[in-house]
């Protein structure tokens, strides 16, 4: 026997689960998702507890590469835990992109520090270590190297950008829902 009571809400929910069920995360797909990832030592490195649920274009680069690999085909409610190795994350190390300079060969305008990012001939790079006489500068992706372990919930597909629709489009710079 049926409930009478609420054909209405009835007919929603069996096309909410047929949506679920057709939208799949693939190429061209707006993927909503919350989301924690670590380093193999368990190190959070991110986490939507934070900053939110993350929303991002399938198939365009908007992500690292494992990223899009992982949820192809997902639908909405999937539950997906995985590892990404450095080269479908942020690349291996490149020992060739650490450079050792002299200190005053770089003109800061104030002390240099590990953890500084400076500009040098259009590269960024962050300071790793400070001598009397030298600066080692990094410039690979500080995640280079490193493994990354997602535990992600897919919250929405959608096959235009959620994001747009709560903001007059001025990326935050106003004070719209953005």
């Amino acid at each position: 026997m049926r409930c009478q009571c609420c054909p209405g809400l009835l007919a929603a929910l069996i096309i909410l689960e047929y949506l679920n069920h057709i939208m799949k995360a693939i190429r061209d797909a707006f993927v909503t998702m919350e989301y924690t990832f670590t380093a193999p030592d368990g190190t959070l490195l991110g986490s939507s507890d934070y900053s939110g649920p993350f929303t991002f274009r399938h198939g365009y680069g908007d992500v690292v590469p494992g990223l899009d690999t992982h949820t192809q085909g997902a639908s909405i409610g999937d539950q997906l835990t995985f590892v990404v190795d450095p080269a479908d994350g942020y690349g291996e190390r490149d020992e060739a992109k650490v450079r050792t300079i002299a200190r005053d060969a770089l003109p800061l305008g104030r002390e240099p520090e590990p953890g500084l990012r400076v500009n040098v001939n259009d590269t960024i790079y962050v300071i790793t270590e400070v001598t009397a006489t030298e600066l080692i500068l990094d410039a690979n992706h500080p995640l280079a190297g490193i493994p990354l372990s997602f535990d992600i919930r897919i919250t929405d597909i959608a096959t235009e950008d959620p994001r747009e629709a709560s903001s007059c489009g001025c990326g935050g710079t106003c004070s719209c829902a953005s």
